[in-house]
Formats: structure tokens, sequence, C-alpha cells
């Protein structure tokens, strides 16, 4: 059984022996200042702790390709390993048999506000220009997306994202120079309905001005809204020397900021945000670190559901294994706890009922590991790995 998901967009492949599931998340870049880091997360090991087991090494596979567009991994044989080393049994072949099926995304919703003033005629051209090939990108990288728009028309309406209503929603508001971050929080009721509990939540704000909200009042608030924690991205003026930035023309407000967007920008460094200068005269400077962040947000999954086996055949608990490619980096196994409780501080896995496996759960560590980004992919058909 062959199963290749990218960011849990999935294309199935059900093989007579062995199968591989595969799942890709963009890594995410600690050296792009204009990129958010990753959250932190899981358990870290106490001092005087014991180290972690390191995952095991195993080669490369090389593909080749498969129907539908897939790929049938050819392992090499491994040399067998010694009794008790909790080393990887030689994989077996893998048939031929194949189907395929759909499996659930990552989602991600992005709410936009887009200042109304008369001086941001050209930056709301800007936006319906590079609004659909935002999401497309988007899209692209195996993600669910919500596009929420927030303004006094609708910018997208022209567009092939606004011809998609299960990605676009328009909430008519009349955005003013200096009140975006209000009348985000007076219309959460308007797109409440549109966000969803599981996707990451992100919003931007489109201004050549300042915000009469402070920054710190609007993030309690939002936060109480959402019920979770949100990334904001701020298109607004830097400061520079107290004063607004000015674009190619040298006048402000004409080809500039009016002033600079400092709780704007206060917002987005509190949730690590995009801070990008409304005076950009590229916008394809101004969408490429939002795409960027948006699927830097959405990293991979700590849990996978087994697949089921071909019919006639059942899944034997025994015959599992995890194997995690770090981006540009080798592949490694991680082995198999008995549990939750076992897990400690070892780079593995378990499942969620010994006895019933449906779900093949991270430990704290291995979570941890993964969410740089890089390839998950469970194969089945071959003899567990197991911790010592």
């Amino acid at each position: 059984m062959i199963i290749h998901l990218r960011h849990l967009h999935a294309c199935v492949r059900i093989a007579s022996f062995c199968g591989v599931m595969a799942c890709t998340a963009a890594p995410q870049s600690g050296t792009n200042p204009l990129r958010p880091a990753a959250p932190s997360g899981g358990t870290t090991a106490s001092a005087g702790s014991a180290a972690p087991r390191p995952p095991i090494e195993i080669p490369p596979v090389t593909p080749i390709a498969g129907a539908a567009g897939g790929l049938i991994p050819i392992a090499p044989t491994p040399p067998a390993p010694a009794a008790g080393s909790g080393g990887a049994a030689a994989p077996q072949d893998c048939g031929t048999v194949t189907r395929t099926s759909d499996v659930q995304q990552a989602a991600a919703d992005i709410v936009w506000i887009i200042d109304g003033s008369g001086s941001m005629a050209d930056e709301r051209m800007a936006v319906q220009q590079n609004i659909t090939s935002f999401a497309r990108a988007i899209a692209a990288a195996g993600i669910d997306h919500h596009v929420i728009m927030l303004a006094e028309d609708d910018i997208a309406a022209t567009t092939a994202l606004g011809a998609e209503p299960k990605h676009y929603l328009y909430v008519e508001a009349d955005v003013g120079s200096h009140d975006a971050l209000e009348r985000l929080i007076e219309h959460y009721p308007d797109y409440q309905a549109f966000l969803r509990e599981g996707a990451s939540l992100h919003f931007v704000v489109v201004s050549d001005d300042e915000s009469d909200l402070p920054a710190g009042t609007f993030r309690t608030r939002m936060r109480e809204l959402a019920g979770k924690e949100f990334i904001f991205h701020a298109i607004a003026s830097e400061s520079v020397n107290g004063l607004a930035c000015t674009g190619t023309c040298g006048i402000p407000i004409l080809c500039g900021g009016a002033s600079p967007g400092l709780h704007y920008y206060a917002l987005a460094d509190a949730t690590g945000g995009q801070k990008v200068s409304i005076c950009t005269q590229d916008w394809s400077q101004v969408f490429g670190p939002l795409q960027e962040a948006v699927i830097a947000s959405t990293p991979l999954p700590c849990d996978y559901a087994i697949p089921a086996p071909p019919s006639g055949e059942r899944l034997d608990a025994d015959k599992v294994n995890l194997d995690f490619s770090a981006s540009g980096n080798g592949k490694q196994r991680f082995p198999r706890a008995a549990s939750a409780a076992a897990c400690g501080t070892d780079v593995a896995w378990y499942y969620d009922d010994p006895s019933q496996p449906k779900t093949i759960r991270m430990c704290p560590s291995a979570c941890d590991m993964i969410k740089t980004g890089g390839m998950i992919q469970i194969q089945l058909g071959c003899a567990t790995v197991s911790l010592e």
C-alpha cells in the first residue's frame, strides 16, 4: 500500500504487501526575518534526564514513476540486524495493485482588511491583482484555505478567487484610516462561521496610516473572540525618523504612507507575523513572504490515521514502520514505543490503542522534531522497529 500526502492532501496507493504514506510540510526557515518561527511545543527533557535515543538512520530510497503520478519506493536491502539490536528488518517487495483515495487537508484561515481611505487606491488595486495568485500558491502547497475580505467594496469580486464561495467570503465594512483593528472586532460575528476550529488563523491589515486601537488591546480581545492564538501581518508604513515611508515619487501620502503603523508592526512582532512596507513598489515582494508565512504555519501533524488494508487482508500491528525525512536531510526511522508512558525523551511513536490500533501518535520529542518540516512515510507489511 503506498500513500502519498502533501500537507495531508493525499494520493493513496494500496499494494499487496508493503505500503507508504508520505506527508510533506513546507520547512520553516529560522533565518528569514520576515518569516514567523515555528512555535515550540512538546515535552522538554529536564536536567539530568537520560539523553534521547537517536532515530535509526536508513538508506534513501530511489523513486520511480508510479500510476496516477505517485512514487513507488525501491529500498535497498539493509544488512540483517543483530538479535536484540532493534534494527530494521529487511523490507519486503511492494506489490503493484493500486487505488486512490482522498483524506483531509491541513487548514488555514486568512482574514484581510483593507483601509478604504482615498490615499489607498493604488494599494487596493495591487491587492486585487495579486489575491488570486496568493490563494492559489497556498492551495498548491496542499492547504485548505479560507480567505475573508473586509473592505468597503468586494476587491476580489471580479477575480477567480471571488468566484469560489467554498474558499472566499466578502464582508462589507466601512474601514477608515485609523480603525482597521476595531472593524475586525466589530465584524467578527459576520465572518466567525467561516473560521474553522482546527485551522491556523491569520490577519492581514493593509493601511497607510496608524491604528487608534492599541496593539495589546486588539490582541487580548481577538484571542477571547477566536479562542486561540493567531498570526498578524502588517502591510503598513515603517517609521523613518518618526515619519511615514515615502515611495519613488518622493511625495508622502501620494506614493507613501500617511503615518507609521506602529501598532500594526507591534502586533506582527508579538505574533510572529510579517512586517512589509506599504511603500514597496513590487507587490510580488509583499505577497511572497505572506504566502510563505501561511504555509509555514501548518507544520506536519503529530497524529496519523492508519490506512485500511486491501480487501481480504488485515492489518498486522507488528509490521508498521514510520520514517521521517527532514527537509534537505537523509531519512530516519523512528522506533515504536510500547505506550505514551514509555516515550520518555526518545524520538519515537506509539499506537493510540495497542490492542486495536487506529492512530499512530508521535512521542513529544518526535513531534517537536517534525515541526521543522519534511516528509513522513508510514510503511505497512515490514517488521516493526521497536525501542529496546
